[in-house]
């Protein structure tokens, strides 16, 4: 069994773009993805201790944003996402090759539940009162990465008032 380890939130983008289609979501903008990774993030700290997400994510104007997914498909605008994220370096893309089971079926939940959501509906679920974005925002302001703890805490407290009890 491999043992469960952080990822680099490029390669948790990537694995998002690849595995979307078997969701019947074509395509998907940068806001939705940087959404979807959040969220991703957040459900995988709710069922275990090791974040799915190397990054934190920082709480933008707009939402949770991991810099690094952003910076590397800020091209695409609102457009559907073209590409994957590759290094720079090397022109490989970022891979999730050593997911876990377990956090593959929190990145399909993720998918099933808020895959096909609008941006701005997603947007809507991120920057709700008491969320993580919020609570960042409101104490240490924009740009200011929202802490691991703020995030387990918040997603424990919705898996259990919405009675999930794992993966």
């Amino acid at each position: 069994m491999t043992e469960e380890k952080s990822h680099d939130a490029r390669a948790i983008a990537n694995y998002i773009l690849d595995i979307a289609p078997k969701y019947n979501i074509p395509s998907l903008t940068v806001m939705q993805l940087l959404k979807l990774v959040y969220l991703a993030h957040g459900w995988s700290l709710a069922f275990g201790e090791v974040p799915l997400v190397k990054q934190s994510p920082q709480a933008w104007q707009y939402g949770p944003v991991y810099p690094h997914i952003y910076k590397s498909l800020s091209k695409y605008g609102g457009a559907p996402i073209g590409d994957r994220i590759t290094d720079k370096n090397t022109g490989i893309p970022f891979s999730a090759d050593e997911l876990t089971q377990k956090q593959k079926k929190v990145i399909d939940a993720v998918l099933k539940s808020y895959g096909k959501m609008h941006a701005f509906e997603l947007s809507g679920i991120t920057h709700k009162n008491n969320s993580p974005w919020d609570i960042t925002m409101k104490n240490d302001g924009i740009y200011t990465e929202i802490p691991v703890t703020t995030m387990k805490d918040y997603f424990r407290q919705l898996a259990h008032e919405r009675n999930i009890t794992g993966f």
